[in-house]
């Protein structure tokens, strides 16, 4: 398999604090670095109509890994400053991975409030969704996760790329990125239960979790479903071993 040319996609900036640079970008060169050795070279985009597009391309994206509405243009307002999206590239220029981010402002909301509303899924739930119905909770968070919060998902990885240790790595680089990009209070996103209890819980590495959602999807498709979060600090401090997490992951083809 040939090896893509190592390239660092992720700009410099400037505007954030020297000690957050120094330990986020360093680790977002280091994972683009060991992903293309693994034959992935990243893209960072900043047109979330691309993404929907890309989705609406790609049959097998398409089926395999639907647009969540969070991260569809169709159903959310998501300018290029408050959201992104990585495309991973193989030698051939196939798309055989994406990942996304969006931000929320929440001073006077959390997480909870918005999910019940359905607000973290459209701009008009009304319109699109069912609040109080596609999604249900059965008991309360333990914490307000609130502020600036930033949802980090939307993970495809291409069959012919897994067992390289990609799903391992990728939630850290978007969530290094998030916070580069925007210094938030909270990361967090949704994920299937059966997903994390077959292990993915400690492969997408968020220390905290809340069990006992059950959503229901624009496609009809009914879920039992965790959050899972972190705040920004916990996200620096989990840094430290963001190198030494890139030393040991080894892919198993």
């Amino acid at each position: 398999m040939a090896i893509p040319t190592p390239h660092h996609p992720f700009p410099v900036l400037a505007a954030q604090p020297a000690a957050i640079r120094e330990r986020l970008e360093p680790l977002l060169a280091r994972a683009t670095t060991t992903i293309a050795e693994r034959g992935v070279r990243l893209v960072l985009h900043g047109d979330m109509a691309a993404l929907r597009d890309r989705h609406r391309e790609d049959p097998l994206l398409a089926a395999d890994r639907p647009l969540p509405s969070q991260l569809d243009v169709d159903h959310c307002d998501l300018p290029s400053d408050r959201a992104f999206w990585i495309e991973g590239l193989d030698p051939d220029g196939r798309t055989v991975l994406t990942h996304a981010a969006r931000l929320f402002e929440w001073p006077a909301s959390d997480l909870e409030a918005e999910g019940r509303a359905l607000r973290i899924f459209y701009d008009r739930p009304g319109e699109a969704g069912r609040p109080g119905r596609d999604l249900t909770l059965e008991r309360p968070m333990p914490v307000r996760v609130s502020g600036r919060v930033a949802y980090v998902g939307g993970l495809w990885i291409h069959p012919d790329c897994r067992g390289r240790g990609l799903g391992r790595i990728m939630p850290r680089v978007g969530r290094a990125w998030a916070y580069l990009r925007w210094t938030p209070d909270f990361l967090f996103s949704h994920v299937v239960d059966a997903l994390l209890d077959a292990g993915l819980e400690a492969v997408y590495g968020y220390p905290h979790r809340h069990r006992g959602l059950r959503f229901r999807n624009r496609y009809g498709r009914s879920y039992e479903v965790s959050w899972v979060w972190m705040s920004g600090q916990e996200l620096l401090a989990d840094s430290a071993a963001f190198i030494e997490l890139l030393q040991s992951v080894r892919p198993r083809r």
